[in-house]
């Protein structure tokens, strides 16, 4: 279970700003999920969120070896949260995982952890090959490889090559500015060609965005699945509110 059964006070965290236009669009995709399930507003979840652009790049700084400013906020942002009445947190960028496990307990305990709804579902998956779309920061420093559990998936998911996830990482940075959608389909959809897969792994807050936009595309949602944790984990709060 990701969230808490119902509850009058239980509300549900989101940590954004990093950037800020995909942890609005995951907001926007709870209460999407919420309306099409509820006849009244007034059942939707009770969300809070705290929006904090100022993050310092997540890439650059650990790439860098500049870890603790970054945990320093990140532990000071979750307790914010917990104060505004949180009992479960989503952390909006795929990234700052990596320093989850250097939170104090009490703050860990209420992240739920986008790499475990990931590699959940990817171990349900049937055998299905998925291609892994992450920033350059989550794969280099092995945020998915050295999970606990990646043995038990690590034949199911494809990364692409050197050059493909350098032209990724700069096509997330473009989204990020709210542009460039319609080419970072195209370029998706050739990747999945090119590695022979046909489902994907939205691994970044801002892959979330553009699985939705691919999802409104004529033809691309018949041909290719997609594993995305924000929407999961959106649709699970949903459920939890019956």
């Amino acid at each position: 279970m990701l969230v808490e059964p119902r509850t009058e006070r239980n509300v549900v965290g989101i940590l954004g700003g990093m950037g800020p236009l995909s942890s609005a669009e995951f907001l926007k995709t709870i209460y999407e999920h919420s309306s099409r399930r509820f006849a009244r507003e007034q059942e939707a979840p009770t969300v809070a969120v705290y929006s904090d652009p100022a993050f310092p790049d997540r890439t650059t700084a650990f790439l860098r070896g500049e870890e603790e400013v970054v945990l320093e906020r990140l532990a000071d942002a979750i307790t914010r949260l917990c104060a505004m009445g949180a009992s479960r947190v989503v952390l909006c960028c795929m990234t700052i995982h990596l320093l989850v496990p250097r939170l104090p307990r009490g703050l860990r305990e209420r992240v739920i952890s986008l790499p475990d709804v990931i590699i959940d579902h990817v171990a349900r998956g049937g055998g299905r090959k998925h291609l892994l779309l992450c920033s350059t920061g989550s794969h280099r420093l092995g945020l998915f490889q050295n999970h606990p559990r990646w043995p038990s998936v690590a034949a199911a998911v494809v990364f692409p090559d050197a050059a493909d996830q350098d032209r990724l990482h700069e096509l997330i940075y473009e989204i990020k500015k709210g542009r460039c959608l319609p080419e970072t389909l195209s370029f998706l959809e050739s990747l999945l060609g090119k590695y022979g897969v046909d489902s994907y792994i939205a691994a970044c807050s801002e892959i979330h965005m553009l699985a939705k936009h691919a999802e409104a595309s004529p033809g691309h949602r018949a041909r290719y699945g997609c594993v995305d944790p924000f929407t999961i984990i959106a649709r699970e709060i949903t459920e939890e509110r019956q």
